[in-house]
């Protein structure tokens, strides 16, 4: 269990949460990194929640320096490939032929960079989004009340009921109580009777905190901004918050530190599997 997290009263299996208390002040000053470089950050973060994930049911996958990607089929709402490097779109391109071949279908992929254009070959862009990067000093590390650390695997259920309520629905369950036991990954919801009407995902990595998955069932602004404390409160608030947005949120992230320093595409096939 981090330092910097604390149970607020008696914590256990009854409960299966831990209650969340403000990190220690940080002096690390900032290191200087190009775009170009924090949106390869981005895309490593993010690479390694879908290996985590991916691992939490069992599932096979493998990485390069290019890629990260996996034979199987993967979880709802999750591609079978994320690209890691913008100028390997020739390992890139081959990877996604082989994985063709072995799903027996084209695979949904994500190209970090906005690099790869696979229309003539049977791919339709879903859609386009930003990565989004804030230092480490910027941000606030007051911890949000009525939050809480997922624990258990019927926190985790009911967790889950309301992120699917939110906006995200599926008869799969994406989100399997062996992903609680990694060190790396957080779930966070916030508490309202006996569910939560509010949750995200953090993740560690050793660059930078990704924060992802941010649902509310009253309003997401606020959701924001609790997740982005709760993520400056989950590792180390030494390490800049990562992630990838589009529509309204990047405009709520802007509002809290956060700015585009790339841009990312998610292509499925052309039939829409």
């Amino acid at each position: 269990m981090p330092a910097i997290l604390q149970a607020s009263g008696r914590f256990g299996r009854a409960t299966g949460l831990l209650m969340i208390r403000n990190a220690s002040p940080s002096n690390l000053l900032t290191t200087v990194r190009s775009d170009a470089e924090k949106a390869r950050i981005c895309a490593a973060n993010n690479a390694d929640l879908y290996q985590a994930l991916f691992r939490a049911h069992g599932l096979p996958d493998q990485r390069t320096s290019a890629f990260w990607s996996s034979n199987a089929i993967a979880p709802p709402y999750y591609s079978n490939m994320t690209t890691l490097d913008p100028d390997a779109t020739e390992e890139q391109r081959i990877e996604i032929g082989r994985l063709t071949d072995r799903l027996g279908r084209r695979p949904g992929f994500k190209d970090g960079f906005s690099r790869l254009d696979l229309v003539d070959k049977g791919f339709q862009l879903l859609f386009s989004a930003s990565w989004i990067w804030a230092e480490p000093h910027s941000i606030s590390a007051g911890a949000p009340q009525y939050w809480a650390r997922i624990c258990d695997t019927a926190s985790l259920d009911r967790w889950e009921r309301s992120w699917k309520e939110a906006g995200s629905p599926t008869d799969a369950n994406v989100f399997t109580p062996a992903l609680l036991s990694d060190p790396n990954v957080h779930i966070y919801g916030r508490l309202a009777g006996d569910g939560f009407n509010a949750g995200c995902i953090v993740n560690r990595s050793p660059e930078a905190v990704g924060i992802s998955n941010v649902f509310s069932l009253t309003g997401t602004p606020q959701a924001f901004r609790d997740a982005v404390s709760l993520a400056t409160n989950a590792f180390s608030p030494d390490l800049p918050l990562v992630g990838y947005d589009r529509g309204a949120a990047p405009n709520e992230m802007t509002k809290l530190g956060f700015r585009s320093v790339g841009k990312l595409r998610i292509w499925l096939s052309d039939d829409g599997s």
